[in-house]
């Protein structure tokens, strides 16, 4: 299958070089229920969209049914609405399950910024 990782890189080694920093980042954030931190990784329009008190209900959601991160493994690339979305496979602490974190980026942005993330 191919990987689409857009101007992030030519392949997954040049493309996790500057994206898993990005992406380490914002999970830890979540984590932490840092939502300064959390919003300093994506483009502007995420605070309109997340607002602090949504953030802190979801980051308690997640921290009570699944806990924090403990493991993540890139899994694929994908091309999303002209964005690049980066695939992983996510253990958490509270959950025997394993969860699909998927974070989009606006590979043109300089510096490079997140523009979404969803957990399945």
């Amino acid at each position: 299958m191919e990987n689409n990782f857009g101007k992030l890189g030519t392949n997954q080694i040049e493309a996790l070089q500057k994206a898993q920093p990005i992406v380490d980042g914002i999970l830890k954030a979540q984590d932490d229920g840092d939502y300064d931190t959390f919003c300093s990784y994506f483009e502007g329009a995420l605070k309109q969209n997340i607002t602090k008190d949504d953030f802190h209900k979801n980051q308690q959601n997640i921290e009570n049914s699944m806990g924090k991160v403990v493991k993540t493994h890139f899994i694929t690339s994908l091309k999303r609405a002209g964005l690049v979305g980066l695939v992983y496979k996510c253990k958490f602490s509270k959950s025997d399950d394993d969860f699909m974190v998927t974070i989009t980026f606006n590979d043109n942005s300089d510096p490079l910024m997140a523009t979404g993330i969803w957990i399945s």
